[in-house]
Order: structure tokens, then C-alpha cells, then sequence
């Protein structure tokens, strides 16, 4: 939805749409609902949302492309490490799909996304929503600002996916 009204040049209302959709977690913590399930499906919804949105922005010019494909690849990075983390959890007896995602089942584990993940994710946010706001509302100087949340945002990523892949690295070397 969001990306639609970026699509069609609604930037004040897909503002608002993503000011709102970034309620579901912070409801959830004030309402002390707290899953397995959940655990893994905020962060997942909030990758898909930055994702669908970024590709939107990038259409439209309001995002550059090489950064968008390196959050985009970073994501990515983080689901197939997420993916192997899992798997090795069950120690690579994978007999159905239905046990690996068997989150409150015997093998259940809380993902616990990583203090630079979250520092990540929120400049990311306020990266889409600074330019989202710059055609209605920006000039040069605004632009300059998001400029540097752009190269904020890349090293954020960087740091984000080399910090969780050193983390794959230790849990792994620890169930040996």
C-alpha cells in the first residue's frame, strides 16, 4: 500500500502509512505480548516494508540504487543466516518444514535481533521517512541531511551484517 502511494506520488500519506505501520511492535511491548512467533515476525515485517518501500523510492529517485541493494543484500544475508541458525539448532535433521518452523514446538528459540540491528533499522526508517518528506516539503539543505543518512544507513548495514555474521560464527563454533 505504502509503495503504491510513493508509486503515485502521494508522499504525504505513504508518510503517515509508514509512521503507523511502525506501531505493531511498540504496541505489542506496551501490551507485554511476547512470542516466539512474534520474534521472528516483527523483524520480518519490517524488512519487507523497508524493502518494498526502498525499491518504490528508487523508482521514483528518491533513494539511490547502490544503497538500496546493499540493505536489500544485507536482508538477505540475514535470512539465509537466520535460515542456517535454525537449521543448526535442530542439528541438521531437517525432516519436514513443519519442524523447522516449529517455534513453540520442542525446539523453539526467541530470535534476539542485535543492539546495531535495531540502531540499523531505525536510521533506515528515518532514512525513508526524511526522503519521503523531500519532494512536498525539502530543499538543498534537506537534501544534504539525507545524504548523510544515506552513508549513515550503509555503514549501519555493514556493520549490522558483518556483527551477525561474526555472531552465526561464534554460536556455531559453541555447538561444536
Amino acid at each position: 500500500m505504502i509503495a503504491s502511494m510513493i508509486m503515485h506520488e502521494m508522499y504525504s500519506p505513504a508518510f503517515f502509512a509508514l509512521a503507523i505501520s511502525g506501531l505493531d511492535g511498540y504496541v505489542a511491548r506496551k501490551m507485554r505480548i511476547d512470542s516466539v512467533e512474534g520474534s521472528y515476525l516483527d523483524p520480518l515485517a519490517d524488512k519487507v516494508l523497508i524493502g518494498c518501500v526502498a525499491l518504490a523510492m528508487v523508482e521514483k529517485d528518491l533513494l539511490h540504487p547502490g544503497l538500496v541493494a546493499l540493505v536489500l543484500l544485507g536482508d538477505v544475508a540475514l535470512l539465509g543466516g537466520a535460515v542456517y541458525n535454525r537449521a543448526s539448532t535442530l542439528n541438521w535433521q531437517l525432516t519436514s518444514w513443519r519442524l523447522f518452523f516449529n517455534l513453540n514446538g520442542s525446539h523453539s528459540e526467541k530470535m534476539r535481533p542485535l543492539f546495531i540491528s535495531k540502531v540499523n533499522t531505525f536510521f533506515q526508517l528515518i532514512l525513508v521517512a526524511a526522503a519521503l518528506l523531500q519532494p512536498p516539503f525539502g530543499n538543498e539543505e534537506t537534501q544534504l541531511y539525507i545524504n548523510i543518512l544515506s552513508v549513515l544507513v550503509a555503514c549501519t548495514t555493514l556493520t549490522s551484517t558483518a556483527a551477525y555474521r561474526l555472531h552465526l560464527m561464534k554460536s556455531g563454533a559453541s555447538r561444536r
